[in-house]
Parts: C-alpha cells; structure tokens; sequence
C-alpha cells in the first residue's frame, strides 16, 4: 500500500491550510509532501519532493496553473493534477482537462468531494483490472490478518473484524479487551499497519458496506445501521470519500 505524495499549490496561505488540514488524507492513503503559492515556486518543490498528485490553484501570480501544470506534465508525465477553481474559471478548467490536466473542481466544493475526486482519479482509470472486486480492493486497501505475526495485531484485527458492527466501538474497549492501553495499541497498529486504528476500521466498514449494497433490494439506512454508523449522511460522505460515489450510486452502478 504506497502512500500517494501530495503537492498543494495556491497563492492564498489561509486556502492551501484549509486544504492540508481538512482532508482527511490518512483515510484515502495520501500524505501532504509540499506546498507552493505560485506556479514557479511548485515547479521547484516538485522536482524535490516527486509527488504522485498535485492540487493547484488556476489564477496565481508568477506562473498560473495552466502553465505550471504544461511545464510540471513535461517533466513528470506520471504525476496527476487536480484544478480548484472558481466559477468564473469553469471553461478554462475544462480546457486544461482537454490538455492534459487531470480534473478539477469547483470552488467552494462540498466535504468529501476532495477525497471523492482523489480516489476516482487514482484508482477509476482505464487500466484498472477487470473485476468490481480487483477495483474495490485497489481503491480500499486493507492488509489481511494473514499478513501479520505480531499476535496483538492478529488480535487487534479479529477484533475488528467481530466488533465493526457497533456504533460505540472504541480504541479504548480494544486496547482493554487486548491487555494493552490505547497509545502502545495505537502506535504498534500504525506501525504494523501503515495506519491508524480509525482508519483501518473506517475502510473496513466500508469494504463491508460495498458488499451489502450489493443487494439492491436493501435499502442504505440499512446498511449504514448494519457497518456502524447511526447518522446515515456521515455514513455516505465517509463512503464517498473512499469510493468516489453516493452508496445509492454504486448500488445502481458500481464503481466503473
């Protein structure tokens, strides 16, 4: 499970703060590496960070988004870029997706949207394996407890594993049932793991939610109440920020 290094370009301080800090990047297997407020100065960052995803601004002095964008596609083919931008940019974005720029999204966007356009572009793309199940594995990676020697992880999983379910679950009633307290449980998952304990029992109960939902006669407050959540909008922001999708999306359509 590698990490996706992000870069976030925007000339206003107060913007690229919000952006670091409320995304949930742990949840969707990201880290913030850099930050620029102009095109020029990103282009610098880049060629010391590397990163896999970039989120930038269009209107920026020095070198606007567009431009940064061409220059940084030239050098790092791979990387993938996200426009934010205001309305009054909308056809400019559009356009740069036509050059080669990879989405965009309107500001102000909504929660989960962020999360929601990350995940479609790093794991809906056209190479993507055949099957729902290889798609849903690749965008919500979670390691098996076959993986693991560590006994307390082994345990730690399997008592997720009977536990998701409840809408009281806490670190704190694991820890106990483990003979551990919450921090050494805590920074041993992370370590084992490569996340923390919320994060992993987050996409667990999403990967279970995914095969609920399967069953078109059920109904999402259902399954939302049968993964743990008892307020059904949180439920479906989380689940769309993992997935790209509404849960009465992917019930109709799936993730292709």
């Amino acid at each position: 499970m590698g990490i996706t290094r992000v870069l976030i370009v925007d000339d206003e301080k107060y913007v690229r703060s919000g952006i670091k800090n409320e995304t949930d990047w742990g949840l969707i297997g990201c880290e913030v590496v850099g930050e620029a407020a102009d095109g020029q100065a990103a282009l610098e960052v880049a060629r010391e960070v590397k990163p896999d995803l970039v989120i930038s601004d269009i209107k920026m002095p020095v070198m606007d988004g567009i431009t940064f964008a061409g220059k940084l596609l030239e050098k790092q083919p791979g990387v993938k870029v996200i426009f934010l931008t205001a309305f009054s940019d909308f056809e400019y974005a559009r356009q740069a997706v036509r050059l080669g720029v990879s989405d965009y999204l309107l500001k102000p966007y909504k929660d989960g949207e962020l999360e929601a356009s990350i995940q479609r572009l790093l794991h809906l793309h056209p190479n993507m394996p055949a099957s729902q199940k290889d798609v849903e594995e690749e965008m919500i990676p979670l390691k098996k407890k076959s993986e693991f020697t560590n006994r307390y992880i082994v345990e730690a999983i399997d008592y997720i594993e009977k536990h998701f379910a409840e809408s009281d679950f806490s670190v704190g009633g694991m820890a106990e049932s483990l003979g551990l307290s919450d921090g050494h449980l805590s920074r041993l998952f992370k370590s084992e793991t490569e996340m923390g304990i919320n994060n992993y029992l987050t996409r667990y109960r999403i990967r279970k939610a995914l095969d609920y939902l399967k069953d078109v006669q059920v109904k999402v407050y259902e399954v939302a109440e049968k993964v743990g959540y008892q307020d059904i909008a949180y439920f479906s922001n989380t689940f769309k920020k993992l997935t790209g999708r509404t849960p009465s999306d992917y019930q109709i359509n799936g993730l292709g």
